[in-house]
């Protein structure tokens, strides 16, 4: 037979583990797109909704041309195909910055996130410690012109 205090403790065991699992899912946040779901892409959720302060002016594009080439080319290629001279021996292969869908986002945000923090299981490494704030907005602004027509 029970006592108060065993059955006390076991209230107290299971409203924690009720918590825990209401904590956990609400952390988690949202499921996702069928394929981001697939392909574990979301490696940054909150990434997509940073707005990009920096105006993508003919001198911004021009600045991240310039880090582009310092930086990115030798992975990404020179048009931004994700055939540079390293993409040989990298897998997975860079991404093509040229088309309009990427696997770990394509909004300014996302695009910003991934040249900042890396991505994980791949090459892209982050560039934080290479780059200011402004550069990477910059970069951000040059690779969206790599996919204008």
């Amino acid at each position: 037979m029970s006592t108060p205090r065993s059955r006390l403790a076991a209230l107290m065991i299971s409203a924690t583990l009720c918590m825990w699992t209401v904590t956990s899912v609400a952390h988690a946040g949202p499921a996702g797109t069928p394929s981001q779901r697939q392909s574990g892409s979301r490696e940054h959720p909150d990434a997509a909704g940073l707005k990009n302060p920096v105006r993508p002016t003919p001198a911004s594009i021009a600045a991240g041309q310039k880090l582009y080439e310092k930086q990115c080319v030798a992975c990404h290629g020179a048009t931004g195909k994700g055939d540079g001279k390293m993409a040989g021996e990298m897998n997975p292969k860079p991404a093509d910055l040229s088309d309009a869908s990427w696997k770990h986002g394509s909004s300014d945000g996302e695009i910003f996130t991934v040249i900042k923090d890396g991505a994980k299981d791949t090459g892209m490494r982050g560039f934080a410690s290479k780059m200011t704030v402004e550069e990477i907005w910059n970069v951000v602004n040059y690779v969206r012109s790599l996919s204008k027509p």
